[in-house]
């Protein structure tokens, strides 16, 4: 009997080495499993992405969002597909793109990356199921279309109009101007009227960065840590909001004020109320509408709180990083600017001395240097996954699996060489002419196909108004910032690394 309890004390007592021996063994099988017997052994890449998904995390949380920036040298040494992770591949062939993203495609959003990161997952971005989505766009598609651009565009110039007014007192003060944050403050006041007929009133503030942008900040900030470790949001959600905002800082807080706009839209559609006040059709009165007979479904409030949460961050960050970049290019190109200034005086004013969107956004020269500016920045610049569909793929004389993870980024094509010369460089003659015409086949900042940027028609109001009406009335210069101050970092969207400032040296 003795023995016996000596036997199971000392088994007890190896307990956790015997744990640590059996989870080094099974590291090591599935290291080796990956690297000799999985499907995608033979895709070239680095042995390292290959056998764990820790170096992807190295670099999109240690390194802030980095990988990216390593895909052109990664496809420099591998060829054009790489191995970048135990189940990813990349790909370099923009010829590709078309059949992944294009309309009529059979690959499907890649549910690991959709479904996990953000904690948006019923939104209308992250939605896996194609028929879903074409349910909720259907729905919702006709707020983007030309008719209500018209609409908005006056809403969009009265934004526009006090954002310069907020910068003639920064100019009365002798103040630089952060461009990021007095961006985004445009940007959230143009959307949140589309999407709950709200009025923010960012612009208006001489604050620079007013409390609901510092939460938008902390949002984007965390997305590729909770990519990683989506169990955070859940987390998150369970726990008081004090303990919360140490977590996930923004998260749980931007979630609770995206309900209670929900819950306001509720309340004024039980009122009978379903249209803004302007008697536009808003997204979410749309999405809600009693009369709405294209979703077979009610969404619930979980899925209303993804969809508000994911359109109000894609529809700031992105449109004011553009323009944040496209300030610093136009004032580090200044024959640029001059030529797009020159464009505009063939053009009337309205009586405020102010452009309106529908005199403008056919002006070549313009329109060229808003592509270059949406070339060069792409603002979603990262991967967007999909699985390849039933049968396989070969690509490149590669061949993948069905189910296999297969990505491209916007960026590497808008930075390829082979499409566009020197792409280093701001040049917006490259989109003129029948050279801008062969080259339209590779503009992919809204991506392209039937999951492409639902609300684009609204960052193009917002860029032609901004950039034509801001740069019209004042002249500047960068303040502090040069080449070693404007880098990008990944963060789903794109994100500034250190503030891009300017000063206004006078008013014309």
């Amino acid at each position: 009997m003795a023995l016996k309890l000596l036997g199971h004390q000392s088994l007890l007592s190896d307990a956790p080495r015997i744990f640590v021996v059996g989870l080094v063994l099974y590291a090591v099988g599935l290291v080796a499993y990956r690297l000799l017997f999985h499907p995608l052994r033979n895709i070239p890449g680095p042995w390292y992405a290959a056998a764990t998904y820790w170096y992807e995390f190295y670099q999109d949380v240690i390194l802030d969002g980095h990988f990216i920036k390593d895909y052109p040298k990664l496809h420099a040494k591998y060829g054009p597909v790489v191995r970048v992770s135990p189940s990813r591949v990349h790909v370099y062939n923009p010829e590709y793109f078309k059949e992944v993203y294009g309309n009529g495609t059979k690959y499907t959003k890649d549910p690991d990356f959709f479904q996990s990161g953000g904690g948006i997952k019923y939104s209308i971005i992250m939605l896996i199921d194609p028929e879903a989505h074409k349910q909720r766009r259907n729905t919702v598609k006709s707020i983007f279309s030309p008719k209500q651009m018209d609409q908005l565009a006056p809403v969009v110039l009265d934004v526009v109009k006090r954002a310069m007014a907020r910068a003639q007192r920064s100019f009365e003060k002798g103040e630089a101007i952060s461009m990021q944050p007095f961006w985004q403050a445009v940007t959230v006041d143009t959307i949140m009227p589309v999407l709950f007929d709200r009025n923010m009133n960012l612009v208006d503030q001489d604050e620079e960065f007013p409390p609901f942008l510092d939460i938008m900040e902390k949002f984007a900030e965390n997305f590729l840590i909770t990519k990683h470790f989506p169990f955070l949001i859940h987390l998150a959600m369970a726990i008081p909001m004090s303990i919360a905002q140490k977590l996930l800082p923004g998260y749980a807080q931007f979630r609770h004020q995206c309900s209670e706009w929900i819950q306001e839209i509720e309340d004024k559609q039980n009122a009978g109320i379903d249209t803004a006040s302007d008697g536009r059709s808003t997204y979410f009165d749309t999405l809600l509408s009693t009369k709405n007979t294209k979703m077979y479904h009610k969404l619930s409030r979980e899925a209303l709180v993804d969809e508000a949460l994911a359109l109000c961050f894609a529809g700031t960050d992105t449109t004011s990083f553009g323009l944040t970049f496209g300030t610093y290019y136009l004032l580090r190109h200044p024959d640029k600017l001059d030529k797009v200034l020159e464009e505009l005086k063939t053009v009337d004013t309205n009586s405020e001395g102010l452009y309106e969107y529908r005199d403008i956004s056919s002006l070549p020269y313009l329109s060229a240097t808003i592509k270059e500016i949406l070339r060069l920045s792409s603002p979603v610049p990262g991967i967007i996954p999909r699985r390849v569909p039933k049968g396989g793929a070969t690509v490149d004389g590669y061949y993948l699996p069905e189910g296999t993870t297969v990505s491209q980024t916007l960026r590497t094509i808008h930075d390829n060489p082979d499409l566009f010369a020197e792409p280093e460089k701001f040049i917006p003659e490259r989109w003129l002419g029948e050279q801008g015409w062969a080259l339209e086949k590779y503009f992919v900042p809204f991506s392209k196909g039937p999951r492409s940027c639902l609300g684009m028609n609204v960052a193009y109001v917002e860029m032609y108004l901004s950039i034509a009406n801001f740069f019209s009335r004042f002249d500047m210069s960068l303040y502090k910032t040069d080449e070693t101050t404007a880098i990008w970092i990944d963060s789903a969207a794109a994100r500034i690394w250190k503030p891009i400032r300017v000063k206004i040296d006078s008013i014309k």
